[in-house]
């Protein structure tokens, strides 16, 4: 084992109360390197340039920095971000198939262990180079944690695969912040997202349940919204936007929490 392999597997040992004091103190120490904070500044300014939160992209920086180096360490702490609060559970049918809607936010690895704990086991959609046994530790701790929540269905089977799969009671859980062709606004800008989970939801007639995290008062949780029916909407094109303006505000009022969205969306329109 190498040595960042060493560096990963003690993230196993240390206390998680100690985690936000070492990850700040970490952060501190960093900010003073104008490269760190440019490295940090650049995902928020790409995501919240046309929005009202603009001219607080610095500050959103530093807590972005804080959320991504927590977000690594918290992977190897399963037993607690897989215990996340679900609400809108009801909003699952289980006499069709559904697509589960979801973006990299918050602690999106422990989401599907946390739908499972409340009795809803999604297939999960992951990138097959992620599940090779020569992906970095880091990458295949998270999918060990996204296993907990059902099985996984790689992305090398392309759409067929998820079509087969899509029988009445399973949620296939397809994220839409991940790269692709498709021409959509979001958060003000024109950017290009993925068309797989409307497109599929259409052609298999299956609803889309949009799951966001929330901030929340005391807790973080996850909102799962009431269903978008395929038929409701004059193309798969329409569902997406849809989709699409269900996790704007959730995304708007954390941004901090989003990861890498500058590499999540295709860029289009140049920001300055």
């Amino acid at each position: 084992m190498g040595a960042r392999d060493q560096l990963q597997q003690v993230r196993r040992l240390v206390p998680a109360s100690r985690l936000p004091g070492m990850v700040a103190d970490k952060v501190d120490k960093l900010w003073a390197d104008p490269a760190y904070r440019e490295l940090n500044e650049a995902p928020m300014r790409f995501l919240l340039a046309r929005t009202d939160r603009a001219g607080e992209v610095p500050e959103l920086a530093r807590k972005y920095a804080e959320h991504a180096m927590m977000r690594r360490w918290m992977r190897w702490k399963p037993h607690l971000i897989t215990r996340q609060e679900i609400r809108g559970t009801e909003h699952i049918d289980r006499s069709r198939p559904v697509i589960l809607n979801f973006m990299h936010h918050h602690q999106f690895d422990g989401l599907f262990g946390s739908l499972k704990r409340v009795g809803v086991e999604c297939h999960v959609l992951v990138l097959d180079a992620a599940m090779q046994p020569d992906a970095p530790i880091d990458i295949r701790q998270h999918v060990n944690v996204v296993r907990r929540g059902g099985p996984l269905v790689s992305t090398a089977g392309g759409s067929q695969a998820v079509i087969d799969a899509m029988a009445p009671g399973v949620v296939m859980a397809m994220a839409s912040d991940v790269p692709g062709q498709t021409e959509v606004e979001f958060l003000g800008q024109r950017v290009r997202g993925s068309f797989g989970a409307a497109r599929i939801a259409a052609l298999t007639d299956s609803q889309v349940v949009v799951a966001t995290a929330e901030r929340g008062g005391d807790a973080p949780y996850v909102q799962l919204h009431a269903p978008l029916e395929p038929g409701d909407f004059a193309d798969p094109k329409d569902l997406l936007d849809a989709m699409l303006r269900l996790h704007e505000p959730a995304i708007l009022a954390w941004p901090e929490a989003l990861e890498d969205p500058g590499s999540r969306f295709g860029k289009l329109d140049e920001v300055v």
